[in-house]
């Protein structure tokens, strides 16, 4: 199981771009694109690889998962491309033509923050304590994984039988066809019919 602390990296990642992002926006932040979120995913591979090829205690993990959401939250406020969307229907009504026209805002124009909210803080922290009891107890995980599907992968031996021995019929020689028809003559013609005259 050579690529088991890969697959965990991978997971691991994805754990924590979910919940950094999903406790970013609850929070009323915004993201940035998604080519850069696939960026930062790359970024954060190498380290939660390092972190995942050594066991982490709860202290530590908390440690890292708050680092890492802290520098998570910084680049999703760096990087993130807030827009305003309005319509732009030319007529109102049920039936009416709808576009949704959407236009990049500057940060000036958004008003205060959300960076600073408490709401943002919370969920934050709520995201550190949940990535750092995942990233504690995945070893456990993965051996409990491990442990229930190895004899779900494992092929059956099969079992071949002894070879045994056929037992050995005492099998008169053959016997060769006798010549009885040769010693009989060939009656050859005509069947008689009645008696011969002499």
């Amino acid at each position: 199981m050579a690529c088991l602390p890969y697959v965990r990296s991978l997971v691991l990642v994805s754990l924590v771009l979910s919940v950094s992002s999903a406790s970013h926006v609850l929070a009323e932040g915004h993201l940035p694109a998604p080519g850069v979120l696939l960026l930062f995913g790359v970024l954060l591979l190498v380290p939660m690889t390092l972190l995942g090829r050594r066991t982490l205690s709860l202290r530590s993990s908390l440690l890292a998962m708050g680092t890492g959401q802290a520098l998570l939250h910084t680049l999703f406020t760096m990087t993130a491309v807030p827009a305003v969307c309005e319509s732009s229907s030319a007529l109102p009504g049920h039936h009416a033509a709808f576009e949704l026209a959407c236009s990049p805002v500057t940060r000036d124009a958004m008003g205060p923050a959300a960076a600073d909210a408490p709401v943002m803080v919370l969920l934050h922290a709520m995201a550190t304590v949940l990535l750092a009891l995942a990233t504690s107890r995945s070893d456990e995980a993965a051996a409990l994984l491990r442990a229930w599907l190895l004899p779900l992968l494992t092929l059956p031996a099969v079992a071949s039988p002894a070879p045994t021995r056929r037992p050995v019929l005492d099998v008169p020689p053959p016997v060769p066809p006798l010549s009885v028809h040769a010693s009989v003559p060939t009656l050859r013609g005509p069947p008689l019919r009645g008696p011969q005259p002499a």
